[in-house]
């Protein structure tokens, strides 16, 4: 792998994003209106589990900062693509190898996630009052660990989808499950009892469950640990199943 290689095709797709304005509004400010029409009901949810003062930010924020993520992780799907609608895979196959290719597409993806998480935290304070009761490097590790897991698994579905429309159905259903299955868009002890029983198989859940220790109980590093884990496992699964199905030469032959 060349560092060089990576870091141009990687500087390429950041400016691809900066011109793309649906970006923004996606992954910015979506998730702020959604969190200002059910912040409210939220705070009922909260106040009956037994928080006090709660505003219904403490899960509004962070379940719809894990819910967008979930949401946009056929993102970087889309610029392998992308480059064949432009006519432009061949020529990067040919100047590059596969690790700097995988490098320099995921690692915006990556950022753009945790910059689309990090960005929600900070603008709830001011905007929903939301507060972390506990360590803000705790909460942006969790953040850390869950854009690698989603952007892992945008992967791996990628390596298995051989059109853009049924990576765009694959990355749509998905994040639509790991999104209400997982506890971002609904409390776990608010779901039915089957529901409950299959959320801890997904990364989601375990996001949601270390933000919760770190926002609502106050948790630092070490409350983390085990949904770091769980995070970080999920991806490592996820890159072994991409591994196992990529093949560079046949890479997304279909545009439509």
């Amino acid at each position: 792998m060349s560092p060089r290689a990576s870091a141009a095709i990687a500087r390429h797709e950041f400016r691809v994003m900066r011109t793309d304005p649906a970006t923004i509004l996606f992954v910015i400010v979506m998730p702020v209106v959604l969190v200002a029409l059910m912040q409210r009901l939220f705070q009922g949810v909260l106040t009956a589990e037994g928080v006090v003062g709660a505003t219904g930010a403490e899960f509004a924020v962070p379940g719809m900062a894990v819910s967008f993520v979930a949401f946009n992780a056929g993102y970087t799907g889309l610029t392998f693509f992308r480059d064949h609608g432009w006519g432009t895979w061949e020529r990067l196959r040919a100047t590059a190898s596969p690790g700097d290719i995988l490098a320099g597409k995921v690692a915006p993806s990556v950022a753009l996630s945790v910059a689309q998480m990090l960005i929600l935290f900070g603008l709830a304070v001011p905007l929903f009052d939301f507060h972390v009761s506990g360590s803000w490097l705790a909460l942006a590790v969790v953040v850390l660990a869950l854009s690698l897991c989603l952007n892992a698994f945008g992967v791996a579905i990628t390596a298995v989808s051989r059109t853009s429309q049924r990576l765009n159905a694959i990355s749509s259903a998905g994040g639509l499950v790991l999104a209400t299955m997982g506890g971002a868009f609904v409390p776990i002890p608010a779901m039915p009892g089957w529901a409950q029983a299959v959320a801890p198989a997904l990364p989601t859940y375990w996001a949601m469950r270390g933000l919760r220790g770190v926002i609502l109980d106050g948790g630092g590093l070490g409350s983390i640990a085990l949904p770091v884990a769980a995070l970080l496992g999920f991806a490592a699964l996820f890159v072994v199943l991409a591994a196992a199905r990529f093949r560079f030469d046949e890479t997304k032959a279909y545009w439509g």
